[in-house]
């Protein structure tokens, strides 16, 4: 009986070995001997589904002017990852150094942390590439790239339950090409929320002469009013790059 299994697992080892072989033979130079005994799979040429939106509403007009001076501008951010550059803002605004990825290529914050968890939230500006699954082909991708980025924002901070409210929907120019600008303000009405109890949230799309358009996100928590002005700085500063 030992044997017979010693024979049939050599067996089974030979033939192993040889269909690695055949398999192995196959080179770029000569034909593929098992073409047509495998399916072949090839990816979508955008790599994500295409994505349905039309407009709702009218939009709510050009973006508005935030009395007070805000921060000072202490310089420029180049981001040629996303084609744009920005105001950089002084003291309490900190460049962006860590946390960078595909979706976020440049920024600045501000810790507007209280004493609790309760009262927590970044002032920020983030600036990176639309997300491909937010992409809308047509005439009002970059108003349709704003609202979903927008809408994004909403879906993962806040209750079914919170209250926003317009503040700009418009199209804008910046350096000649075509941009939009979509601006809002989140008010909590639950409990739970773990965050400062409303932000003011601006979303400018630009055309940059690239695939995705970029997408300069400023966010303004309830509790860091005097930071409001600094959304001017920063959409008045927005230039195109190379």
């Amino acid at each position: 009986m030992k044997t017979l299994i010693a024979a049939a697992a050599a067996f089974v080892l030979v033939a192993a070995a040889a269909t690695v072989f055949l398999l192995n033979r196959h080179t770029d130079s000569g034909p593929d001997v098992f073409a047509g005994a495998y399916p072949l799979v090839t990816a979508d040429p955008t790599g994500v589904p295409a994505l349905s939106w039309r407009p709702t509403g009218t939009p709510a007009g050009p973006l508005p002017t935030f009395r007070g001076s805000g921060s000072p501008v202490t310089g420029t951010i180049t981001d040629r990852q996303s084609g744009i550059s920005y105001a950089l803002l002084g003291s309490p605004w900190k460049r962006l150094t860590s946390r960078l990825s595909s979706a976020h290529t440049s920024g600045e914050e501000v810790d507007s942390r209280r004493k609790d968890s309760k009262h927590f939230w970044y002032a920020a500006v983030y600036v990176g590439p639309l997300d491909p699954k937010l992409a809308v082909a047509g005439s009002q991708r970059l108003r349709a790239a704003a609202e979903l980025t927008g809408k994004e924002f909403v879906d993962e901070l806040y209750s079914d339950d919170g209250r926003r409210q317009e503040l700009a929907g418009a199209a804008m120019t910046v350096d000649h090409r075509a941009a939009w600008v979509s601006a809002f303000r989140m008010t909590h009405t639950a409990a739970g929320d773990r965050v400062e109890k409303g932000q003011t949230e601006v979303v400018v799309a630009v055309d940059t002469g690239r695939r995705m358009p970029a997408i300069v996100e400023i966010t303004i928590p309830s509790n860091q009013p005097n930071l409001l002005p600094d959304i001017n700085h920063v959409v008045r500063s927005l230039h195109v790059v190379r």
